[in-house]
């Protein structure tokens, strides 16, 4: 049967689980060894010996706590690096997909504007009036050209 995957946080949380109880049990040495020293100074001695052991074994619940965060985290900033790669990626290659849009658009524009020229003469003889556009760009670019139709009707004296 597998293991189960290691949870970061549950290790973390058990390493300092670890460590409190090394830092009461230091602490309750010092106390006890201020007490003994007075008292008892061959107990003493040993006492700073299991002092010195406790100290050992919080350094090493300290050592397990920083490797067991670290690894994760940097795994995270990792995949972040990773994440931001890809992303600018796409970007580059929306840029270029805009670049290609743009240029198709453009050169749609002018097949149009040489279709209008072409069937303009046929419109006039049958006379019939332009079908309005109806998108924005197209909305804006006739009526730049009816307000231009219209200053040089004025400026010629055509009503």
């Amino acid at each position: 049967m597998a293991d189960a995957p290691i949870n970061p946080l549950d290790l973390l949380i058990k390493s300092q689980q670890i460590a409190l109880k090394l830092t009461t049990d230091v602490l309750r040495g010092v106390r006890d060894t201020a007490v003994t020293g007075v008292t008892q100074p061959d107990e003493l001695a040993r006492q700073v010996g299991d002092l010195a052991g406790a100290v050992a074994g919080m350094a090493g619940a300290v050592t397990s706590l920083a490797s067991s965060t670290a690894q994760p985290l940097q795994d995270f900033i990792v995949r972040q690096r990773e994440l931001a790669d890809t992303v600018h990626t796409l970007a580059e290659a929306q840029a270029e997909l805009a670049g290609v849009v743009a240029k198709l658009a453009e050169r749609h524009a002018d097949a149009v504007a040489a279709l209008e020229k072409v069937t303009a003469p046929v419109f006039a003889i049958v006379g019939t009036e332009p079908t309005p556009p109806k998108t924005r760009a197209a909305k804006k670019t006739a009526t730049a050209r009816s307000t231009a139709a219209k200053d040089g009707r004025a400026a010629t004296g055509d009503r």
